[in-house]
This record gives structure tokens, C-alpha cells and sequence, in this order.
């Protein structure tokens, strides 16, 4: 793979994981404030069904105390009490088909004196009355009684009758508990899964639910245990919980509840899972549509940055072939001002110098293989490294011959001793103005030859030249 190709992957590499970074922190920023703000509108909902409970309640209180605050009521059962009259009891029942029949929400009420008797009663009665003298504290003015179980829902209430702020009995009331249902029935806000479930305990600690669900439940025989786990989940805390909940339809879902002690109530609003995280899982579609896109551009940009930043390396990757191929005239572009520039001019400059040198050599070995005379290099080891064609052709001798022998072994038997003294001197650094010895020839003749020699003490070469003087056949 060459440098063009790794920086375009490199370049694409890292855009890529640049966008994947933003985009994975872009993403879980926006996730968190979109559940973040989920859970506000949660919290938020919860607490106004919550007021409106609470102002349902307090209307609940406010008439059955203004029934009890009747000043003839409570006269009319002091005077039973004394007399036990027939009148009494007739005031008593006119007074309450007055109060039922100007109360919208006033169902149902009794009278009842200091030892639990009815005295009177109009409308619906309730069963829960007979045992309310027991559940009635003295210091009581208004107390819940209980929650009606027919259809429609009624609640069941409860208050002192004071004459002279002494007992004189106690009230019942029945009231419609409709208002609860509206409450729960209005959906605003509450998106297309949303749902507000009003609920009180039993005496056996049971939820009990007082308005209808808005979802059919899949399995009946389960609901109650999943309405009763939820409801335990949620009762500990006011915050919103988004993670872990089920409700009675086994749907994972996002849910807060407030509590309204005077009544013994609770309001649980709650919101399906998966419409909750409907614009986050939008916003993962849109963010991956952008994060292709970009990725695409990011592809194409760099390729293209690829090929521009990489292009002039490449251009003196291939001058630099040219010049490994022989080329030596080949010169890279050095007019940018940047390093790139600096790199090539340089390497212009090797290449002129190399090609300086290469058209020396080049001489060098003209003259080296031309020259009549002898010329050589060897080594204080006794071997020739390196011969010109000029002894093949006064000796006979081929190159790979004096290479592969002590030069010694070429010099007539009477030389050999002075020529190996001679080699000593030129060990020492002495060079060799003119030195005779005779060299055998491969017809086995010998020619006398005239040496001189200059040593190199860093090498150890030995650079020579001869010349025949005349042949000889000793």
C-alpha cells in the first residue's frame, strides 16, 4: 500500500471517528434532555392531578361540613334528644330533603344520635353509618368514612353535630364521587398511552382503584398483583421513575405518583416506555440519516485531501524511480515554500551531485579500461580486488585468474622475496616510486614490469599501475 493510499484511509479514519464522537456525545446529550424533560412533564402532570384531587376532596369536605354547620339541624337533634318528639324528627327530615335537594353532589344523608340511632335520613344510605359513632374521634369535625364499592362510586362521610360545642349526634353523608372520575378522565397532556389512576387502600392494605383503567388488561388474574407492585414502587418517593416498571398489562412504562393524605388517597399518572422514547428514537433515525451523510462527505473529502496533500510526495516518489531506473536528468518540483519544497530541493541537489559523481566515474572507468598501462588495486593481504583490461592483454591472465590467487603466485620465483618486502613497506604507509619484478604470463613467459604504488592507510588498498619494460623467457 503506498503513502497516498495510508493517508487517505488515515484522513477518512479519522473523520469518521471524529463524527462517531461528536455524534455519540451529541446524541446522549440530547437523550438526557429529552428524558430529562419527559420526566419534568411527568412530574409536572402528576402534581396538577394531584391539586385537582386535592381540590376535589376539599369540596367533599367543605359540604359536608356546611351541612353540619346548619344551626336548626343541630337544634332540632338537641330537642330529640330531650323529647324524643315526633316534631323534632319531622324538622329533622325536612332539614335534609332541603339540603339534598339543593346539593348537587349530596347523595345521601343521615342523622343519627349520641347512642348511634337513626334519627332521619334522606336520599341513598350508606351501611358504613351504622358503625361511624366508633370511627367518629371527639375532636373529629369531618372525617372520611369510606369509599362505596357499587357503581357509580360514592364516598362516605362523616361529622359531628354540636350544639352549644357539645355532641348532640353525629351526621352521615353520601356524596357522588364523580368529580374523582373526571379528574382521572381527563387526558390532556397525557399523549396517546397516558394514563391517571386514582387509588385507596383497604383495610386489608390492598390498592384498590377507584376509577376505571384506560387499557384492557391481557391477563385479569395478574392485574391486581402488578397494579400492587407498581403502586409499592412508586408510594416511597415523588420522584418520576423511567426504568423497571411494568404495569398491569405487563408494558414497561415511565410513572410518579403524589399522595393526598386528608382523603387517603393516592394519583399515579404513567406514560408507556416506548412512546416516551418516541423522539429519542426519532432523533437516533435522523441523527444516523446526518452521521451517513456526513460520513459519505467525509469519505469523499478525504479522498480528495488524500490525493492533494499526498500528490507531491507521490510526484518525488516517481522522480525518485526515474533516478533508481537511470535517469539522472530527472528533477523533482521545488517551487512550494513549504517542507515539501525544502525536501525536494534537496533532493534535486543530491541528484546533481550524484549525477556530478556518476559522470565521473564514468570517466574514470573510460580511463580505467582504456589505459595501456597496467592499473590495479590491491590489498596488504597479497590478493588484487580489482584489475583493468590491460593485464589480460599483456599477461594473458583473465581477471577472475588474478583475483583468485596471492599475486605472488604470478611473480617470477627470484622477485617473490623482494616483492613481498616491497608489500611490507606499502603496509607501513611507504608509497612505491618505482619497483621491477617479472610477472608470469599464461603462455608461461615472463615480462618484466615497472610498478608504482600509493597506500591508503584507511582502507588498506594498495593503488598501483605497471608498465612492461621488456620480455623476458628466465
Amino acid at each position: 500500500m503506498d503513502l497516498r493510499t495510508k493517508l487517505v484511509f488515515a484522513l477518512v479514519a479519522v473523520s469518521l471517528a471524529s463524527m462517531l464522537a461528536l455524534g455519540t456525545l451529541a446524541f446522549t446529550n440530547a437523550e438526557a434532555l429529552i428524558t430529562t424533560r419527559a420526566s419534568l412533564r411527568l412530574s409536572s402532570l402528576t402534581e396538577a392531578k394531584a391539586e385537582r384531587v386535592e381540590l376535589v376532596v376539599r369540596g367533599w369536605q367543605e359540604a359536608v361540613a356546611l351541612l353540619a354547620s346548619r344551626t336548626q339541624l343541630r337544634r332540632s337533634l338537641a330537642a330529640w334528644n330531650r323529647t324524643e318528639s315526633g316534631g323534632d324528627q319531622q324538622q329533622i327530615r325536612r332539614i335534609l330533603g332541603d339540603a339534598l335537594s339543593s346539593s348537587g353532589v349530596v347523595e345521601g344523608i343521615g342523622v343519627f344520635d349520641l347512642d348511634g340511632d337513626l334519627v332521619a335520613s334522606a336520599g341513598a344510605a350508606d351501611p358504613g353509618w351504622a358503625t361511624m359513632t366508633d370511627s367518629v374521634g371527639p375532636d373529629d369535625e369531618v372525617r372520611l368514612l369510606r369509599f362505596t364499592d357499587e357503581d357509580p362510586l360514592r364516598v362516605s362521610y362523616s361529622a359531628w353535630l354540636r350544639a352549644d360545642t357539645l355532641p348532640v349526634g353525629t351526621l352521615g353523608v353520601l356524596l357522588a364521587a364523580r368529580d374523582l372520575s373526571d379528574v382521572a378522565a381527563n387526558r390532556t397532556g397525557l399523549g396517546e398511552t397516558g394514563e391517571v389512576l386514582i387509588a385507596t387502600r383497604d383495610p386489608a392494605g390492598r390498592i384498590r382503584l377507584l376509577t376505571p383503567r384506560l387499557h384492557v388488561a391481557p391477563r385479569p388474574d395478574s392485574v391486581e398483583i402488578r397494579d400492587d407492585r407498581l403502586w409499592r414502587m412508586l408510594e416511597e418517593s415523588d420522584t418520576p421513575v423511567t426504568e423497571g416498571l411494568a404495569d398491569y398489562r405487563g408494558e414497561a412504562v415511565w410513572a410518579a405518583t403524589r399522595r393526598i393524605s386528608a382523603a387517603g388517597l393516592a394519583v399515579l399518572v404513567k406514560f408507556d416506555d416506548a412512546e416516551q422514547r418516541a423522539d429519542t428514537n426519532e432523533l437516533r433515525e435522523r441523527m444516523l440519516g446526518v452521521g451517513f451523510s456526513l460520513a459519505a462527505f467525509a469519505i469523499l473529502l478525504g479522498v480528495g485531501l488524500g490525493f492533494i496533500f499526498a500528490k507531491p510526495i507521490h510526484a518525488l516518489a516517481v522522480v525518485a524511480g526515474r533516478i533508481r531506473d537511470g535517469d539522472l536528468t530527472a528533477r523533482a518540483d521545488a517551487a512550494r515554500a513549504d517542507e515539501l519544497g525544502l525536501l525536494a530541493d534537496t533532493f534535486n541537489s543530491m541528484t546533481t551531485e550524484l549525477e556530478r559523481r556518476m559522470t565521473l566515474l564514468q570517466e574514470f572507468k573510460t580511463f580505467f579500461d582504456e589505459s595501456r598501462d597496467m592499473l590495479c588495486v590491491a590489498g596488504t593481504d597479497g590478493y588484487f580486488k580489482l584489475v583493468n583490461p590491460a593485464f589480460e592483454k599483456n599477461l594473458g591472465w583473465t581477471e577472475d585468474d588474478l583475483l583468485g590467487r596471492p599475486f605472488v603466485d604470478f611473480v617470477h620465483p627470484d622477485d617473490v622475496e623482494a616483492t613481498i618486502a616491497e608489500t611490507e613497506k606499502l603496509a607501513r604507509g611507504i608509497p612505491t616510486i618505482s619497483f621491477t619484478n617479472r610477472y608470469r604470463c599464461r603462455d608461461g613467459t615472463f615480462k618484466r614490469l615497472r610498478w608504482s604504488s600509493h597506500p591508503d592507510p584507511e582502507t588498506g588498498n594498495l593503488y598501483a599501475s605497471a608498465r612492461v619494460l621488456e620480455d623476458t623467457g628466465a
